[in-house]
């Protein structure tokens, strides 16, 4: 798979890239973090870069990084060492029930968002606290939490 560079935080010695000059005005490309303004060796206090838009906002429910997920009980046997672990939220899943994108392009998934929890963990945010919550997947898994006859909450509710 494809190697992701992750930058956490904003260069303290430039401005976007650019060394800042004595009477305001830009300089020249910033030697510490190559004039891309972001780094991951902040020398000290930095301020944390925005999260990309390619990253969820938020771990989901049943994300596998949450304490007691099947994937951190199983010792992280299933989860990535060094390449990106994307989120399986809108993801088609398989007849085999399975997640699977429906086009990949060098090994990444087309259209899927990296994972909240594997991003956190890869920058040092803090994991999601609230333990993992097993949701359902197919039809068949709806049926048995809420049954078949649609809408059948709201008529007890009128009663």
């Amino acid at each position: 798979m494809s190697e992701l560079l992750i930058l956490p935080f904003k260069c303290p010695f430039c401005v976007g890239g650019i060394e800042p000059s004595e009477d305001g005005e830009g300089r020249e490309r910033c030697f510490h973090c190559s004039g891309i303004g972001l780094t991951d060796e902040p020398c000290g206090d930095a301020e944390r870069a925005p999260r990309p838009p390619g990253v969820m906002r938020a771990p989901c429910a049943d994300c596998a990084y949450r304490q007691g997920s099947p994937e951190l009980e199983n010792a992280g046997a299933q989860l990535p060492n060094d390449e990106p672990f994307f989120c399986h939220q809108n993801m088609p899943i398989s007849a085999f029930g399975a997640y699977t994108p429906v086009a990949t392009f060098r090994g990444l998934p087309l259209g899927a968002m990296v994972c909240a929890g594997w991003w956190a963990l890869k920058t040092g945010e803090a994991l999601p606290a609230k333990p993992y919550r097993e949701l359902p997947v197919t039809d068949d898994d709806v049926d048995k939490r809420w049954g078949r006859k649609p809408y059948a909450h709201h008529e007890a509710d009128r009663e």
